[in-house]
């Protein structure tokens, strides 16, 4: 077990951060060979920053000698030889207390996991079969991406989100991050993004990371504020107006409306649409996709299949604007698609032959089963005078809010111990506003039914419940 620090708001990159604190763990020789290091999936878990962050840092361990990355097995310390002759001292702006990994909960309500026990294997396996015996796909490919799976995307975004777009628009990356990478070369690392607050913070992170000064603007009835956006100097901004992430609303017609407006406004405004779960709605019909609205191309449509597949397939899709995709071309045409191209002849197989579909419908019924036996362990376990649950008609997880007498640091302190994740909205606010109530993201896509139902009685009768 080894512990990390790490402060979000620092300017140094969080990947650098989780570098710098493992490699002067080695060098000061409290790692030592042949010790593991935790996943980058657990570590990215308990640190909330998203995997591309953890797996960049240990990609430089590995890269500098620091660590060796054994296939199927994880990363082991490398034997380092004199480490007691070197003193590496931690960055100033690190806090004094570190952040202890665990390794498993019994229950684990992480809003970022999904269920892969139910996937189509033999059709992934048959697909991929086939594939191994096509010689292109073992040769490079189009820095966007194959344009059998650009279309078969097109062709999908059209049917299932409204999405008007052709192969031409879309570029392939690996996902979410990568993607907003790209968007950050494509600006010239400059410009002001207004994001909503609360909102995706690994996002915030990378287009910080990326050049782009961030202006953090609070929702509005749980919305985007698009009157507050016309009184910044943004000219983009980031929003999930089919889902807001993470409180769950939907934006408007009429807000969406004004957002528009704002972007056309001027030449160089965009809006940057992320999607990241428009597959799981378990009420009425789906919400059509912002960019299914724009007559302007203004908007920057991003999506992946990480809620829809697994997040280890790390493979998105953005849609650009025609001027923002003749730009692309211009200026990050020397960029190869870090997919391999193997990899994105099984996933355009599987979209086309059905079974993408098919998956989605089976999962999407698994899902609102779960979602509704945790809404029904909550009604039975925690009183409602005490709770309430918001983002409950989408998505794979469910907000909890708390009006009791209890702290947040007594509640999840109480959780630790009985070994229940739990996930805080604090998290995803830069400045919590000042009536914020104990909140927590409960996610139910990886949690089986009986777990679902036992971590919810547990979270009430031993956390929330429980005498001082």
């Amino acid at each position: 077990m080894i512990t990390i620090s790490l402060k979000p708001n620092s300017k140094t990159p969080m990947y650098i951060q989780i570098y710098e604190y493992i490699k002067g763990e080695i060098l000061n020789g409290n790692l030592s060979h042949p010790e593991k290091l935790p996943s980058s999936r657990s570590l990215a878990s308990h640190l909330q920053v998203s995997r591309s962050t953890v797996d960049i840092a240990y990609e430089q361990l590995v890269a500098e000698g620091y660590v060796d990355a054994k296939e199927k097995r994880g990363y082991f310390v490398n034997p380092i030889t004199h480490t007691q002759n070197f003193h590496v001292t931690s960055p100033a702006d690190r806090p004094a207390e570190p952040v202890k990994i665990p390794e498993t909960f019994p229950y684990d309500f992480d809003p970022d996991a999904v269920d892969t026990s139910h996937f189509p294997y033999s059709v992934w396996k048959s697909i991929g079969k086939n594939q191994l015996d096509n010689p292109e796909n073992f040769i490079s490919g189009s820095h966007y991406g194959n344009e059998e799976l650009r279309q078969a995307i097109s062709d999908y975004l059209h049917g299932s989100r409204g999405v008007n777009c052709s192969p031409e628009h879309i570029v392939v990356g690996a996902g979410l991050a990568h993607l907003l990478q790209m968007l950050c070369v494509l600006f010239e690392h400059g410009g002001v993004i207004a994001m909503e607050e609360p909102g995706y913070r690994s996002a915030r992170q990378v287009l910080h990371s990326g050049g782009f000064e961030i202006l953090d603007l609070p929702l509005k009835e749980d919305a985007f504020d698009t009157e507050a956006l016309e009184n910044t100097s943004a000219n983009i901004c980031y929003v999930t107006p089919s889902h807001q992430f993470p409180l769950g609303s939907v934006l408007s017609i009429a807000r969406r409306q004004q957002l528009l407006a704002w972007a056309s406004e001027a030449p160089d405004r965009y809006i940057i649409e992320d999607d990241h779960d428009s597959e799981f709605r378990y009420q009425g019909l789906p919400i059509p996709a912002l960019q299914s609205l724009d007559h302007k191309h203004r908007v920057i449509y991003i999506g992946t299949f990480s809620k829809a597949i697994s997040p280890a397939i790390r493979m998105g899709y953005m849609v650009l604007p025609e001027t923002l995709a003749k730009a692309y071309r211009e200026r990050c045409s020397f960029y190869p698609c870090p997919v391999p191209r193997l990899n994105q002849a099984v996933i355009t197989d599987f979209i086309r032959q059905g079974s993408f579909e098919k998956h989605l419908n089976r999962m999407r019924k698994l899902y609102k089963g779960r979602h509704d036996r945790m809404v029904e362990a909550i009604s039975r376990y925690l009183p409602e005078e005490n709770f309430d649950i918001t983002g409950d008609n989408a998505g794979l997880y469910l907000i909890l809010r708390y009006h009791g007498p209890l702290d947040e640091k007594t509640i999840e302190k109480r959780a630790e111990k009985n070994g229940i994740r739990l996930r805080s909205l604090r998290d995803y606010y830069a400045n919590p506003p000042a009536d914020y109530l104990p909140s927590y993201l409960l996610g139910f896509a990886g949690m089986e039914d009986e777990a679902i139902t036992e971590g919810i009685r547990h979270l009430a009768e031993r956390v929330f419940l429980s005498p001082p």
